[in-house]
């Protein structure tokens, strides 16, 4: 989500009720548009190999999801996906590389997302806005409450290894 002007100076709580409603205005906007966007997502590890999962304040808040985000005009996949990084966690990748891109239907809108492997090595931190949590899951104890496609993706990084 592209960052609310100001948005340190509104409070948590009514940050998050913004954050919802954009979401979901959005949604009705790539349905009437259809729009072609462009999306990143990543596959954050420690290096003990540990996988790092969020929880958005705003979507399926009950689900462990990965960082993602839209890419912004005249930003590569790779910026962005550094971008959001920071923003979301507050990290920088050491390492970044690419491993897998796909089509994915958003609402009526198609989105390229290029899924990056990055290598962290620091805790996340979160200003509980948009990310409500942030932790480290070993890569063989993922949680039961993750979506498909953020399961899929890690799956992909995994087998990557590169």
């Amino acid at each position: 989500m592209p960052d609310i002007p100001l948005a340190g100076l509104m409070p948590p709580a009514l940050h998050r009720a913004v954050l919802r409603v954009g979401e979901r205005a959005r949604h009705v906007w790539w349905r009437v548009r259809k729009p072609q966007l462009r999306g990143c997502a990543l596959v954050p590890r420690d290096d003990s190999g540990a996988v790092l999962l969020v929880r958005h304040s705003y979507r399926a808040r009950g689900e462990w999801q990965l960082v993602t985000g839209g890419v912004d005009r005249g930003e590569s996949h790779e910026q962005a996906a550094q971008r959001e990084l920071g923003e979301e966690v507050g990290l920088t990748a050491s390492l970044l590389t690419q491993v897998l891109r796909e089509p994915v239907e958003m609402h009526g809108a198609v989105n390229d997302v290029i899924v990056f492997a990055a290598r962290v090595g620091s805790a996340p931190r979160i200003d509980n806005r948009e990310i409500a949590e942030a932790r480290f899951f070993p890569a063989d104890a993922l949680p039961d409450a993750m979506s498909e496609w953020a399961r899929r993706y890690v799956e992909a990084a995994l087998r990557h290894r590169g």
